[in-house]
């Protein structure tokens, strides 16, 4: 009995310690342990650690959710009752179409938030395969021509037959579609909005490129940081309009990252629009 109750201790005051920590409390458990109990403390910490993961990405998506949702659906309240007091089937009209467009500005933030999710549950167990990038970028930039026609956009694509890279093939077209659905609705009517893959020895480059207002130097900057935080001091508001352009270069750059990759963000060819790259490994064995 003294020999197990000797044994026991130093479990006993790990558990005083856990017991000790409030909820919120995720830090690595530190305690003095036998060696044999070790391996009992790090699987402890390894799943405070995912779990301080889920809750993180569970607070960013309660935040942005509320934050983005909420200047749309009060637009959509505003002009409801704009409607009910509307004296001309022209105003009556107006309030209308303002409120189509404030409602499809929240279903396209909600998908957003959406992609964010499915990043966040993929941090850390993304399993890297080789993509033709080249079939993908064709796919979508096909399925993107009924918008890119209705909003009067020049959407193109350039590039070689096949170009084979380390990606995810659900993750790498969710970026794409990020970047080119963003391009699209952003640009601005007579844009000219071209998809392009590039093949180098040491990576594929994925770009989208647009000739429309773009974004500043000190917009790109705040826009990158809009998923993770509050906007930063000094930095130029980010207009309405461009809002949701940001917020998707924060999901493209997490999903680039989870690649091993990052996104670059620079003015066009022409010193217009926004050009954004991003140059994934290639795929061991293919040439």
């Amino acid at each position: 009995w003294l020999a197990v109750t000797l044994a026991l201790r130093p479990l006993d005051r790990l558990g005083a310690i856990i017991a000790e920590r409030s909820p919120d409390d995720l830090r690595p458990v530190t305690a003095d342990v036998p060696q044999e109990v070790s391996a009992l403390v790090q699987a402890i910490n390894s799943f405070m650690a995912r779990l301080d993961t889920a809750l993180d990405a569970l607070r960013n998506f309660t935040g942005n959710a509320s934050h983005q949702l909420r200047t749309p659906l009060a637009v959509v309240r505003t002009q409801l009752a704009l409607i009910d007091r509307s004296e001309t089937p022209q105003q009556m009209a107006a309030s209308t179409a303002k409120a189509q467009t404030a409602l499809e500005r929240a279903e396209r933030v909600l998908a957003q938030l959406l992609v964010l999710a499915r990043v966040d549950a993929a941090t850390g167990v993304v399993a890297l395969q080789s993509v033709n990038i080249v079939t993908i970028a064709k796919e979508l930039t096909a399925e993107m021509v009924p918008l890119a026609l209705q909003r009067e956009v020049d959407l193109g694509f350039e590039g070689p037959d096949e170009a084979n890279a380390l990606a995810e093939p659900v993750l790498i077209a969710e970026l794409l579609n990020n970047l080119l659905g963003n391009a699209i609705a952003y640009a601005g009517h007579g844009a000219v909005v071209t998809v392009r893959v590039k093949e180098y020895p040491d990576g594929v480059v994925l770009e989208v490129e647009d000739n429309g207002p773009g974004l500043s130097a000190s917009q790109i900057a705040q826009a990158r940081r809009r998923r993770r935080g509050p906007p930063v001091h000094g930095l130029a508001p980010i207009k309405d309009h461009e809002a949701g352009y940001g917020f998707g270069l924060a999901i493209t750059a997490e999903i680039a990252a989870l690649f091993g990759a990052e996104i670059q963000l620079q003015t066009g060819s022409d010193g217009r629009g926004l050009l954004a790259s991003i140059t994934l490994r290639r795929a061991v064995g293919v040439v």
